[in-house]
């Protein structure tokens, strides 16, 4: 029972990587405020959460400020690309739904389709972009493969995604977790899935590198 409640014990290892999630999700919501550079802060705390999970890393705000840094350039365009055909979707959705242009309904049917593809890649292109060194077209490309090949895997992270800040922005009560850990939680959860294919790339694929610490 002591064990349990030592410094590197499993309660208190889970009180600190709450800790640590809730940091970094303040940290990314702030850096997500300018809105173009919201790319760069996901790869950055995805970073940030592998490193958690593989008991790497530096002090949380200076890794997560420097991981920004070197995600910007990368990250910002992909972002964009992501952003404005998610905003696309999203306005078909409202419309067709209104009826105000007497679109059929019907016409739901490949919005809604092409929504779970977006949301698919969206699942793996911040996680890519933050592990390894590639073009924006290769990312995509590899964040379409990994969907496709590890699907039961991209179904649960595509759960998470959307239940958590779902739960945490229409419960009341859960309000106020969603800016302390609506972004980080389910992240760190889909970390668990993505991090071991990403590991099994790097040690069977020579063609992503992964970057230097």
């Amino acid at each position: 029972m002591r064990n349990l409640f030592d410094m590197e014990g499993p309660v208190m290892r889970a009180i600190t990587d709450l800790s640590t999630l809730v940091y970094l999700n303040i940290l990314t919501v702030l850096f997500c405020l300018p809105v173009v550079t919201a790319g760069a802060s996901l790869a950055a705390m995805h970073y940030v959460i592998m490193e958690m999970i593989e008991d790497r890393g530096g002090p949380l705000a200076k890794e997560f400020w420097k991981r920004f840094k070197e995600n910007l350039r990368n990250a910002t365009p992909i972002w964009l690309i992501m952003a404005a055909v998610g905003t696309f979707l999203y306005a078909d959705y409202r419309i067709i739904t209104a009826n105000r242009a007497g679109i059929p309904r019907i016409m739901l049917i490949p919005i809604l389709a092409a929504a779970l593809v977006w949301m698919a890649i969206y699942e793996y292109v911040f996680p890519l972009t933050a592990r390894f060194e590639n073009t924006m077209g290769a990312t995509f490309k590899n964040a379409a493969i990994l969907a496709v090949a590890y699907l039961p895997g991209t179904l649960v992270m595509m759960v998470l995604t959307a239940v958590v800040p779902y739960l945490f922005l229409n419960v009341t009560r859960l309000l106020p977790l969603f800016f302390l850990l609506g972004i980080s939680l389910p992240s760190y959860l889909r970390a668990l899935l993505y991090l071991p294919i990403f590991k099994k790339m790097a040690g069977e694929d020579e063609k992503p590198e992964e970057k230097e610490e």
